[in-house]
């Protein structure tokens, strides 16, 4: 793990991943992003406390480090029951500027758009099965009486 100087934090992409080993194209299309961007990457799982880390999650785990190894990116797991809260409070203390998650799946937690609600500043990329970007842009604070009507 790579500390972080909060007084000169660099901006950086963020990659969240769950102990899934297809969760590495996560990873690729965040190394990608941070390429183009000249930014360094960060990788984030978060584990509910309340579930904790099986054997089989484990591996995957390790599998999903070397893959952020091979792309010079850190990795941090938390522990909480909140993993949109936590993704949003090191998002910000890490200076993200791009959050890349996977593409929801229909019924899903709705951690992309709890993490929106909380960041709407922030860019969030989400990657599909196929490897398509979608994003959800910033929004915008000020707001202009010439647009409404």
């Amino acid at each position: 793990m790579v500390a972080v100087n909060e007084k000169s934090k660099q901006p950086c992409i963020i990659v969240c991943v769950t102990p899934q080993d297809s969760c590495a194209r996560l990873i690729e299309a965040g190394a990608g992003i941070a390429e183009k961007e000249g930014l360094p990457l960060v990788v984030l799982s978060v584990f509910r406390e309340s579930s904790g880390l099986n054997a089989n999650e484990g591996g995957a785990l390790e599998n999903l480090f070397e893959c952020a190894k091979k792309f010079n990116a850190s990795m941090n797991v938390y522990f909480n029951n909140s993993p949109s809260l936590v993704v949003a409070v090191a998002s910000k203390k890490l200076g993200c500027v791009n959050l890349v998650t996977g593409f929801p799946e229909e019924g899903g937690s709705g951690f992309v758009g709890r993490i929106h609600e909380i960041l709407p500043e922030l860019t969030i990329t989400m990657i599909d099965k196929d490897m398509n970007e979608y994003r959800v842009l910033p929004v915008s604070r000020t707001v202009s009486t010439a647009s409404v009507h």
